[in-house]
């Protein structure tokens, strides 16, 4: 609707824009005549310059370029031009001008001031449509990575549920204390990526929670509550943050990191000034003969897709690894966020 009317009082700018000009232009007649001195050659042709502006700015700039019909259309415009002329020669004529060479001479030179109007119109027409379009293609962009965003989220949910019932099954006929516990976290996790997932951002403590919840549970499935040592920090209570974007590094560690006695796995969270520092370190483990014929998972690329889109030349994500221990570390600005 924005551009709808913008293309329809274009051609009233374009005018007044040009009535001011020639005004300026032709000041000096004023001191010398008189204002209508101005006005009287505006009143003869400014009308059929207005009508080639038009006709070419509302019509042929739309149908010029098409493949169908375009040389139908070029000469329409011929005899447009030429038909312009003979009515610019005939204006004059009945203003009193009836030499012949004259009027030659008018029609002419009226054929170039014709052709120039119409390239206004066409031009004017042209940079319309091409800001139309600019802006049609940002938004069906933002749309677009919008979608995909949720794509990458819908994404993160299965693939993290499928792990945690792993988890809970592991211990579910042998422990009924631990499996009401593991549930009850378990329900508070979905109400959390039911409910506040779905929004694009959180507020840190939320996920930091989620993570807490995630991290007890992995404990509880283990046996061993020195398994994860977890420090987080964060200047600020009304910082947010797109949910989701920390787990799969969480995931991955318990996936391939060591998990016996005396290997914990290091996780280190750090808001200051806006300023997001994110570090997960565990030990790496040889992978048993199922493992190695499975199928790599897809957290980690998605993490990497998310941050691209969400976070463009705003962040620094290094995986390191060798033998022995396997590092993550992001750092993000949450000042934009």
């Amino acid at each position: 609707m924005k551009f709808r009317q913008i293309r329809l009082w274009a051609p009233f700018v374009f005018w007044i824009f040009q009535f001011i000009i020639h005004i300026i232009r032709n000041i000096y007649k004023i001191l010398d005549t008189s204002f209508s001195a101005i006005l009287s050659p505006i009143a003869i042709t400014y009308p059929l310059d207005i009508v080639t502006f038009s006709i070419f700015y509302f019509y042929f700039a739309v149908r010029l370029f098409k493949r169908e019909r375009v040389y139908f259309f070029i000469l329409i415009i011929i005899l447009y031009v030429h038909a312009y002329s003979f009515v610019w020669a005939f204006v004059y004529y009945n203003l009193g001008v009836d030499d012949i060479s004259q009027l030659k001479l008018y029609y002419f030179s009226s054929i170039g001031h014709s052709l120039l109007y119409a390239f206004y119109g066409i031009i004017f027409r042209f940079a319309i449509d091409w800001f139309e379009n600019r802006e049609k293609r940002k938004e069906l962009e933002q749309q677009n990575i919008k979608i995909e965003l949720a794509l990458l989220r819908s994404q993160v949910n299965p693939h993290f549920l499928f792990n945690i019932l792993n988890s809970i099954n592991s211990f579910a006929t042998t422990n009924s204390e631990k499996t009401s516990y593991a549930i009850i976290k378990l329900s508070d996790m979905m109400r959390y990526m039911l409910y506040e997932a779905k929004e694009e951002k959180v507020l840190i403590e939320k996920e930091v929670h989620y993570i807490e919840n995630y991290l007890s549970l992995q404990k509880l499935r283990f046996g061993n509550p020195n398994l994860v040592n977890f420090n987080h920090f964060c200047d600020s209570n009304v910082l947010f943050i797109p949910p989701m974007l920390l787990i799969p590094f969480i995931e991955n560690a318990f996936k391939h990191g060591k998990k016996t006695a005396g290997k914990s796995i290091d996780i280190n969270l750090k808001i200051e000034n806006r300023i997001l520092q994110f570090e997960c370190i565990n030990g790496i483990r040889e992978k048993n003969e199922t493992e190695k014929t499975e199928p790599g998972g897809f957290g980690i690329e998605n993490i990497k897709r998310r941050l691209e889109l969400l976070f463009p030349h705003k962040h620094q994500l290094t995986i390191e690894s060798d033998k022995n221990i396997y590092r993550v570390k992001l750092i993000l600005s949450l000042h934009e966020n």
